[in-house]
């Protein structure tokens, strides 16, 4: 499973499995924003360039930015992640892993040679080579590994030393705490936003991209007009508003990814990491427990890279009944 969310691969794979399923597979926060009402001109009309420009200045404020300049919004962090290595003049790449693996797919694709390391001390060596990019998934994908703003600050300047660039996908930072926007002015640092992680709107395909004037300008370009329907516009402005709808299910998800992690130690299940959208877990048998839960409709991550290791998204409290007996029972049966 390259990615979650392939609920067609689960069907296919487990006809039989107890319906309706629940998709643990990703990392998207299962309490949708309640956003009002799309009027009839956001689909008939062209996105508003002003909504757009209102939308920056906020996601500016949210994510710590000076303003909006240092701000592009796009049709989700995805299309960003695949725009990177021709934004960037990069001979290669190094990338911290395990992580999120299109970052090392996009620059592959681009045909420039992408290294994976797996510590900090890897990465910065690179630092001083010729024209280098480095990245960095800041919490990370899957074990929840967090960098303070204080250590990307310093890793930054390092890397600004030999006029190479960082990038940091911050798309789980929201619940988490202080991302590294208020770095921003920066020369070599350059940070994606999730808008649809933390608000459970996925669909609604919206990310933002932090950096400096130049690349904000580049990425401009290549996104061209009327990138954000203005069904997003309008969404996007509701939701990074609404401060108290934000902290109320940051202390929701606070408190379930807590039940999960006593779930699973309850039954001698080690927990790696995670964040307030995902936990991470390690157990010898994963790949049994894997097969036992999709046969029961529950599809979660698994990983080829480590044959111990799944990843659960949280359920929706409507669901943690079934989630939570079907693994007791897993257990109970040895």
């Amino acid at each position: 499973m390259i990615h979650g969310g392939q609920l067609q691969e689960a069907k296919q794979q487990f006809p039989d499995a107890v319906l309706p399923w629940i998709d643990l597979s990703t990392g998207i926060n299962p309490y949708a924003y309640p956003f009002l009402s799309i009027s009839t001109e956001r689909w008939t009309e062209l996105p508003s360039v002003h909504d757009e420009l209102q939308l920056r200045k906020i996601a500016a404020h949210c994510y710590g930015a000076e303003d909006e300049s240092y701000v592009i919004a796009a049709p989700g962090t995805q299309i960003l992640i695949s725009l990177l290595p021709y934004i960037f003049k990069a001979k290669q790449v190094c990338v911290l892993c395990p992580t999120y693996m299109e970052h090392v797919n996009s620059w592959q694709q681009a045909g420039i040679p992408a290294h994976q390391v797996a510590s900090l001390g890897e990465l910065m060596k690179f630092a001083s080579q010729d024209q280098v990019v480095g990245v960095i998934c800041n919490p990370n994908n899957p074990d929840g590994r967090l960098f303070s703003k204080s250590q990307l600050q310093d890793i930054a300047n390092y890397w600004a030393q030999f006029k190479n660039h960082l990038i940091i996908d911050e798309a789980f930072m929201d619940f988490e705490g202080e991302g590294a926007g208020s770095l921003l002015p920066h020369p070599a640092l350059t940070i994606l936003r999730s808008f649809g992680k933390t608000y459970g709107l996925a669909g609604v395909r919206l990310g933002f991209l932090l950096s400096d004037l130049d690349h904000i300008e580049r990425v401009r370009q290549m996104l061209g007009p009327w990138a954000i329907s203005g069904a997003a516009l309008q969404i996007g402005l509701q939701a990074l508003q609404d401060r108290s709808w934000f902290l109320q299910s940051q202390r929701q998800l606070s408190l379930q990814a807590k039940q999960l992690d006593q779930l699973f130690l309850t039954h001698q299940c080690q927990i790696v990491g995670g964040t307030h959208l995902f936990r991470l877990i390690e157990y010898p048998k994963a790949q049994t427990l894997w097969k036992y839960l999709a046969s029961q409709g529950i599809w979660v991550r698994k990983f080829e890279y480590n044959a111990h290791w799944l990843r659960f998204g949280l359920p929706h409290k409507q669901q943690w009944d079934r989630v939570q007996k079907t693994i007791r029972d897993y257990f109970s049966a040895g």
